[in-house]
């Protein structure tokens, strides 16, 4: 990629699911992505999906739909827990007393699906923080957070 390609338009992609995405291609196709947004949980936010130019597979757009009718019960049994457990040092009492309140949705990464231990990411904007908190998961279990801005 040379200089002055960032400056050359994205080819689009037209998804069922996802709607309108951007792809972006690197030398090594193993980075290629898809970016837009797409309505979750009746809020739109944004999207990202590692895949070739065949666009998102069915197999990762099967997760999202499961991460969407799911969300509660992986927000209460998974992501919050594992939020206090994280947040701890950083906000008194792990600052999650109203998660809707605190914690809205920014985005969703959605990785290459190789089985049960794909790796996927969600991000939010904490209130608390004042920062962005993305929450990285092999499957459903969360390896870890990073809070940035």
């Amino acid at each position: 990629m040379g200089l002055f390609d960032i400056f050359k338009k994205k080819p689009k992609f037209q998804d069922d699911l996802f709607g309108e995405l951007g792809y972006t291609t690197f030398k090594d196709s193993s980075k290629n992505f898809y970016e837009g947004s797409v309505i979750f949980q009746a809020q739109e936010i944004g999207i990202c999906v590692d895949a070739d130019e065949n666009g998102p597979s069915n197999l990762q757009k099967d997760f999202f739909k499961r991460l969407d009718n799911e969300y509660d019960e992986i927000k209460n049994a998974i992501i919050i827990p594992f939020l206090r457990k994280e947040l701890e040092e950083y906000i008194e009492n792990s600052g999650i007393d109203n998660f809707d309140k605190e914690f809205s949705f920014d985005g969703i990464h959605l990785g290459v699906f190789s089985g049960d231990d794909t790796e996927w990411s969600i991000t939010y904007d904490s209130n608390p923080l004042k920062h962005y908190v993305s929450i990285d998961f092999e499957g459903m279990t969360p390896k870890y957070m990073t809070i940035d801005g």
